[in-house]
């Protein structure tokens, strides 16, 4: 048993340890049955089937509670929802779209941006301005009158 130990580099109490293969105690209490949350959870995702585990569990969580139930843990919704391949799957990003700064529009009228500022006046007053732009034509879409009464509010401190 010296020599095995010492080929091994390990310490003999740990080879008669590993001998006498002593059974695996589980720590904490058992988990719980897992077959009435894996049919509660089917059945919110058959009806919503692009809720993920957060919102699931919000779901259950307020259904618990109404009921008078202590409500499942979040860890353990994923955990079931994991085992049971019933988590949704990962986004990770889109195709890179490159802007060349030409708008995808061709048609005036189609497509509007739209922006607004602040300017401060000399006398403390402060104007909100907003404005809209047709996108494919890049001219101002709007008129004077239309201007004017884009100024949303003016007023002082």
């Amino acid at each position: 048993m010296k020599t095995v130990a010492e080929v091994i580099g390990v310490s003999r109490s740990n080879l008669t340890e590993r001998l006498q293969e002593r059974p695996q105690s589980r720590i904490g209490r058992p988990p719980l049955p897992d077959g009435e949350l894996v049919a509660q959870i089917k059945v919110l995702i058959s009806e919503l089937p692009t809720y993920g585990y957060r919102r699931v569990h919000a779901i259950l969580k307020r259904q618990a509670l109404a009921a008078g139930l202590k409500p499942a843990n979040h860890k353990r919704i994923y955990r079931v929802m994991k085992a049971h391949g019933l988590l949704l799957d990962r986004h990770a990003g889109g195709v890179e779209r490159r802007h060349d700064g030409r708008v995808a529009v061709d048609e005036r009228n189609r497509r509007w941006c739209s922006d607004g500022f602040e300017i401060g006046c000399d006398n403390g007053e402060r104007v909100q301005v907003a404005f809209a732009l047709d996108c494919p034509s890049g001219r101002l879409g709007a008129t004077l009158d239309v201007v004017r009464v884009a100024v949303i509010r003016a007023h002082t401190d």
